[in-house]
């Protein structure tokens, strides 16, 4: 993930991967403490609408 925009771009069928939202998103799974496989995972159903 590189550095979070300003503002959603709300591309669809899916968010683009440095949108604010699967950031914030991403941030309240990371407290789980995801890696590999799982973490990947997680970004996929972060960036879904």
């Amino acid at each position: 993930m590189g550095k979070v925009k300003k503002k959603c771009c709300r591309s669809k069928p899916k968010r683009c991967s440095n949108c604010p939202v699967v950031a914030l998103r991403l941030s309240r799974v990371a407290a789980d403490g995801l890696s590999g496989k799982q973490l990947k995972r997680a970004i996929k159903i972060a960036r879904v609408y």
